[in-house]
């Protein structure tokens, strides 16, 4: 039995369709010894839902769980949102481990107790901070992720080394492609280091944890866009991932920080050319009335105050500083001179 503060007695594991198929008997290995119940969840961002979360509080209820019990989220970032928050909610909350199976979510969502759902096409916008109990992180299922995959997760590491590690930017800005064997151990206990310390120090989100924003308020404004265009079209997949959003976010942001005066010329063009590199396939010559729907994700980001856009900027490669406000002109002016 794994080493717990308590015995379950029950478990559920809610996991997507696709991890269960190619990890049938993983949990078995964790030989947990109490009754396992096993919901599935339709993968992808959209199915982070109101919808969702019902039908697994539903299935929660009909099998009599209780604070006594346990929940497993086993699953890339989707999962671990969406579980998280089912957990933290279903009877006032009860206690939850998070294994993720993809690079995001083993240097991101999984770590940090920010569970949540989308509501109406916007990100995050209902959820709860709870931290898991534990989170296992296991680099074999590393080696089951797609190109797309990996680089949806690369786009947070990036993120992680421009805001406050200049020496893990200067190893990963030299790899000419991104493959799922150039990802190392080390960076990613890099990453989860660094953002325990910051949450450690800043759970609730009151000030220094802002700095984990980078990229995210023009990167989630960027996903919510493609998602309803997804959503609309009846696309199967999706267009742009969380990470290639982030991607984007942070070449927007860095461009922004430039503007504003705090990040050098030849800082951002670094940025910009490295990102670019591994991100400009989804580069997108956006239209005059798709900026302003962009712009329009950007006013209903929770980080903002008082209907002000709030991002974080970068000083220089591995400093960050949060909280600035930038206007709407501002916002809509760096989509075009990027990306029309």
């Amino acid at each position: 039995m794994m080493d717990l503060k308590w015995t379950p007695n029950k478990i559920a594991i809610i996991a997507d369709q696709n991890v269960l198929q190619l990890f049938p008997y993983y949990i078995d290995s964790l030989c947990f010894d109490a009754p396992i119940h096993v919901f599935s969840v339709l993968p992808g961002e959209r199915n982070k839902s109101i919808e969702e979360a019902t039908y697994l509080w539903q299935n929660l209820m009909e099998n009599h769980f209780d604070k006594q019990s346990l929940i497993i989220n086993f699953g890339g970032g989707m999962v671990s949102d969406l579980g998280g928050f089912v957990a933290s909610t279903y009877q006032r909350g009860i206690p939850f481990i998070n294994i993720p199976t993809t690079l995001l979510g083993m240097i991101d969502a999984a770590v940090g107790g920010k569970n949540a759902i989308n509501l109406n096409g916007v990100k995050n916008m209902v959820g709860s901070v709870n931290l898991p109990e534990k989170v296992i992180i296991d680099t074999l299922f590393l080696k089951t992720l797609s190109p797309l995959q990996i680089l949806d997760g690369f786009g947070e590491m990036i993120k992680y080394a421009l805001i406050g590690n200049e020496s893990l930017w200067n190893e990963i800005k030299i790899l000419e492609s991104v493959k799922n064997q150039d990802i190392k151990k080390e960076w990613i206990d890099e990453c989860v280091s660094f953002k325990e310390k910051i949450v450690q120090e800043d759970l609730y989100d009151q000030g220094l944890r802002h700095i984990l924003n980078f990229g995210h308020t023009m990167g989630h404004a960027i996903e919510a866009f493609f998602m309803q265009k997804d959503r609309d079209e009846k696309k199967s997949f999706p267009t742009v991932t969380h990470g290639h959003a982030v991607a984007l976010g942070m070449v927007m942001e860095s461009y922004l920080s430039y503007h504003y005066g705090l990040l050098s010329q030849a800082a951002f063009e670094e940025i910009q050319i490295v990102i670019l590199r591994y991100y400009k396939n989804i580069i997108r010559d956006f239209t005059a009335s798709q900026i302003d729907k962009i712009v329009e994700f950007c006013l209903l980001d929770k980080k903002n105050v008082n209907g002000r856009i709030n991002i974080t900027m970068l000083e220089s490669i591995g400093k960050s500083s949060p909280n600035h406000f930038v206007s709407e002109e501002d916002c809509a002016e760096t989509i075009k001179q990027l990306f029309v």
